[in-house]
């Protein structure tokens, strides 16, 4: 293997991305690179590289990583993610995320019981499946804590249309097409929003 090129970070002058055969590898700092002393067009054996990885880049990701969790909980996938675009390459991704859930620092069934527990009376169950999809979580574990989640929908409806139409003083077609659009965006059945709408209804015209 050869270190065919060796870049100042644009973003992070301190930092040279380091390239092996053409391809992107890693960053170091300029004086973890002169101490290694690396140069362009040299050789790197595998035990070297091995040992950049466990010494510096590795101890660097997961550095990051720590980082991240101290300002939220994340997922697997929010992690991989953060750690791509901070340009860490796959090995070093696969070994921190595997620290991690070695130690429990993330895990996404928790992190899905905790999210259901905060959205439970905020968003709909459609809401609280499709964030967590985006964010990674299996669909059959979300499936499963859902069933296990006692949410009821058109109390949560209702506040939410109390909230935004707090003004009305009646409601006629016209702004109950629109309380309709609204509530069905929030990922509510349409039969939901009937009610919902039907009961503000019914408290308004008393």
């Amino acid at each position: 293997m050869i270190i065919t090129q060796i870049v100042q970070n644009k973003r992070f002058k301190n930092y040279y991305d380091i390239y092996i055969d053409e391809e992107y590898q890693f960053f170091i700092t300029y004086t973890e690179l002169k101490f290694l002393k690396l140069q362009e067009n040299n050789n790197i054996t595998k035990e070297s590289l091995e040992l950049i990885y466990r010494e510096y880049v590795y101890k660097r990701a997961k550095n990051r990583a720590f980082r991240l969790l101290q300002r939220k909980d994340m997922t697997r996938k929010e992690m991989i993610s953060k750690l791509e675009i901070s340009r860490y390459n796959e090995y070093i991704i696969d070994s921190v995320i595997n620290f991690l859930e070695e130690y429990r620092y993330i895990n996404d069934r928790e992190y899905a019981i905790k999210y259901i527990s905060y959205n439970k009376t905020r968003k709909s169950i459609k809401q609280i499946s499709i964030e967590l999809v985006r964010k990674g979580i299996d669909k059959e574990v979300i499936k499963e804590l859902l069933e296990d989640t006692e949410i009821c929908e058109e109390d949560i409806a209702y506040s939410l249309l109390i909230k935004k139409y707090r003004n009305i003083d009646s409601i006629d077609n016209k702004i109950k097409n629109r309380m309709l659009g609204y509530i069905m965006r929030k990922g509510y059945s349409y039969n939901i929003a009937i009610k919902t709408i039907n009961r503000l209804k019914d408290e308004k015209d008393l």
